[in-house]
C-alpha cells in the first residue's frame, strides 16, 4: 500500500499528538514540525505509510535524545490490559466457542489507546468491540487453514493489545513464534514490552529486525525473513502491518481494526470496521 495524499496531514497530526502527549513545550513542538515536513517534502509516496513513519519517528526521537519517547506510556498500556486479563479470559472461557471469541478480542485489543480513564470503560469497550460484526470475517476458512498448520506465526502491533494476543496464543493449540519490532518505534511492540505482557509464557518471541510500524522486507533480518517465508500459517495484527503488506499477494490473516480514512477508502469499508480475512487488494 502507498503513502497516499491523506496521510501527511495525519503525519502532522501524529507529530502535533506526539508532543501533547509527551508534554512538551510549544517551541520544540514547532520545532517538530518543521523538521517533520522536511522528511515529508523528500517522501516517496511509493512506499507504504509505516515506512514513511519510520522517518518522522526517528526524527522525532533524534531531537528529543530519547531512543523510546513513549516507553511510560507504553508501560502504562500494558498494566491497564494486564488489569483486565483475568476478566477478559474468564469471558472466552465461558463462550461457546472459545477461539472465535480469542480472536474477536485480539481484535478489540486495538482499542487500547493513552485516553482510557478506568478500567471499567475499556472493559466495557472490549465487550462492546468483540462482539460486532465485523466488515471482513473469514473463520471457517482460517479453522480449515489452522488444521493443516503445525505451528502459527503471530506479527505482533502494539504494546496493550499485546496482552490480550496472549489469550489467543493460548486458544490456538499450537506452537506460537510471536513477532515483535526490532526497536521501539511509537507504542508498537518489542521483544521487552511483549515479555512484560506475557507472550513470553505462550509463544517463542523473534524479532523482525526492522524498526518500522511494519512490515518492511528490505529492512528485516534474514533470520525473520526466513521465519517468514516457513510459516504455515501467519495472523497479522494491527493497521500498520496490514498496510505494508496487503499488496504483496501473500496468504495472511490480517487483524485489526480500520482506524484511518485512507484505509477504510482502500478496503472501501467504513471507517472503524473490524477486519479478519486475506486482503484480495493489490494496487
Amino acid at each position: 500500500m502507498k503513502t497516499y495524499f491523506d496521510c501527511f496531514p495525519c503525519f502532522f497530526h501524529q507529530t502535533k499528538r506526539t508532543g501533547e502527549l509527551l508534554e512538551i513545550d510549544e517551541n520544540t513542538i514547532w520545532k517538530l514540525l518543521k523538521g517533520v515536513s522536511k522528511i515529508l517534502s523528500e517522501a516517496d509516496i511509493n512506499c507504504p505509510p509505516p515506512k514513511t513513519a519510520s522517518f518522522v519517528y526517528d526524527f522525532i526521537s533524534r531531537t528529543l535524545r530519547n531512543p523510546d519517547p513513549f516507553r511510560h506510556l507504553k508501560r502504562e498500556s500494558i498494566e491497564h490490559a494486564l488489569s483486565l486479563f483475568k476478566k477478559v479470559r474468564a469471558r472466552i472461557h465461558e463462550s461457546s466457542d472459545r477461539l472465535e471469541s480469542a480472536i474477536r478480542y485480539a481484535a478489540a485489543g486495538n482499542v487500547i489507546d493513552y485516553g482510557i480513564s478506568s478500567d471499567f470503560d475499556l472493559l466495557n469497550e472490549l465487550d462492546t468491540v468483540a462482539n460486532r460484526e465485523f466488515f471482513k470475517w473469514e473463520y471457517h476458512e482460517f479453522l480449515k487453514d489452522l488444521k493443516d498448520a503445525p505451528w502459527v506465526l503471530i506479527l505482533g502491533d502494539n504494546c496493550g493489545e499485546s496482552v490480550f494476543d496472549r489469550l489467543l496464543i493460548e486458544e490456538l493449540k499450537r506452537p506460537v513464534y510471536y513477532a515483535v519490532r526490532g526497536a521501539p518505534i511509537i507504542n508498537d511492540v518489542t521483544k521487552e514490552d511483549a515479555i512484560s505482557s506475557g507472550i513470553g509464557e505462550v509463544a517463542k518471541i523473534v524479532s523482525t529486525g526492522c524498526k518500522a510500524p511494519g512490515i518492511v522486507f528490505d529492512w528485516c533480518s534474514r533470520e525473520f525473513l526466513d521465519l517468514f517465508k516457513s510459516a504455515p500459517l501467519i495472523i497479522s495484527k494491527g493497521q500498520g502491518n496490514f498496510e505494508t503488506l496487503s499488496d504483496k499477494g501473500l496468504s495472511i490473516y490480517f487483524l485489526f481494526k480500520i482506524k484511518c480514512t485512507v484505509v477504510a477508502k482502500y478496503l472501501s469499508c467504513p471507517l472503524g470496521s473490524l477486519y479478519f480475512g486475506k486482503s484480495l487488494v493489490i494496487s
